[in-house]
């Protein structure tokens, strides 16, 4: 008997759970950890923020899934990961022997050691974290409503999610604003760079910050933070900005747990990866999404469709290493199809050449991000 621990519940690992439960591998002990007793799917988070989305809508319970799969779930937080005696470290708890380990971790947000960020910013990565910002956004409004004061909120990181949770957080606290009568809320996106959705093309950012302007939702760029406050962020130039609620959404940083391994990361601290998703250090360990980096593609996007396409691969990657049989090769996409919400049943739209704001940009959003869901939340 194979023992498979998967860390992490993520885009990939749902896949592998359903693969288990369809199509049962019987030479194979699994074992899933995860901090979270449920999985929230990142494509829609945006959307549970303004209050689109319940939290069943978007999420899954991985007990149920895991025991369908006839495995074992551990509900811990991962310290690290000894390859040498094949053990998965816990912050409390026994250490989890592997033959085979994979990682669906995602990735942790880069400047997350800025002063003042762990004690008073909020984030959605872990997605399971998205949940508190919720109630934090709630709360800041019925705060509002009941004063008759504006809200001031800040999102730090104008990239994807940056634009889409400052779209989210607009809706929340105009929303409040319209029923209690009280003065405009504040919203406003803070980069240090020089472009909104940096690396898409022209068309995408004018969308974007057309967008942005058409709900009053500010953006600074060339406005590194340099400490957050509960009051407010403060920027390079010494500048403090107020701030209510700091939303921090820049970009991905290496997941700790790779750190004292010993095996090949790539210069972030990301997990090193072959074509067949095993690392290059040591085969018995795999990954996929944004915890790891392939080396044949290392500009490859930490982005949750590539997650979703390396899945199939990853099981295949687990069963030809059980059957003895050569790898497969996984190829990430040249490109793929971006849909960003705007929070108001609208979606801004890039494929190819294309690029559109609309609302059935939105309801082609909403169709697959539901179809996605419903393939694992009927297994249970």
């Amino acid at each position: 008997m194979i023992r498979l621990v998967l860390v992490g519940g993520g885009h990939s690992h749902l896949e592998i759970l359903r693969r288990q439960i369809l199509t049962p591998r019987r030479d194979l002990s699994l074992t899933l950890v995860s901090q979270f007793d449920r999985q929230h799917y990142s494509g829609m988070v945006p959307g549970f923020l303004a209050g689109l989305y319940s939290e069943p809508q978007i999420s899954f319970e991985l007990s149920p899934l895991v025991t369908r799969a006839a495995g074992v779930f551990t509900r811990a937080r991962v310290a690290g990961l000894r390859p040498g005696s094949r053990h998965v470290l816990l912050e409390h708890g026994e250490p989890i022997p592997y033959d085979l380990v994979s990682f669906g971790i995602g990735s942790g947000v880069s400047g997350s050691d800025t002063p003042g960020v762990r004690e008073h910013a909020f984030s959605v990565k872990p997605i399971g974290q998205a949940v508190a910002v919720k109630a934090a956004l709630e709360t800041l409004a019925v705060r509002a409503r009941g004063n008759g004061s504006p809200a001031r909120v800040t999102v730090v990181g104008a990239g994807a999610a940056g634009f889409e949770i400052a779209c989210a957080a607009e809706a929340v606290l105009s929303g409040a604003a319209v029923l209690s009568g009280t003065a405009a809320q504040v919203v406003q996106l803070v980069d240090g760079g020089d472009q909104l959705l940096a690396g898409t093309p022209e068309p995408v950012r004018r969308l974007a910050l057309k967008a942005l302007r058409s709900k009053s939702i500010g953006l600074r760029l060339g406005s590194r933070v340099t400490a957050v406050s509960a009051s407010g962020v403060v920027l390079a130039t010494g500048e403090t900005l107020p701030s209510d609620l700091t939303i921090w959404t820049t970009g991905p940083a290496a997941p700790e747990v790779f750190r004292d391994s010993g095996l090949a990361l790539d210069p972030s601290g990301f997990l090193l990866v072959n074509d067949a998703l095993r690392s290059i250090s040591d085969p018995a360990v795999l990954g996929a999404g944004d915890c790891v980096s392939l080396e044949s593609h290392p500009e490859t996007p930490k982005a949750g469709v590539y997650a979703v396409r390396e899945a199939p691969i990853l099981w295949e990657s687990i069963t030809a290493a059980l059957d003895g049989m050569p790898p497969p090769r996984y190829r990430p996409q040249s490109g793929f199809l971006s849909l960003l919400s705007t929070a108001d049943r609208r979606a801004v739209l890039h494929y190819g050449p294309v690029a559109l704001w609309s609302s059935l940009s939105f309801r082609l959003k909403d169709a697959i991000d539901r179809r996605f869901v419903r393939r694992y939340q009927r297994l249970i």
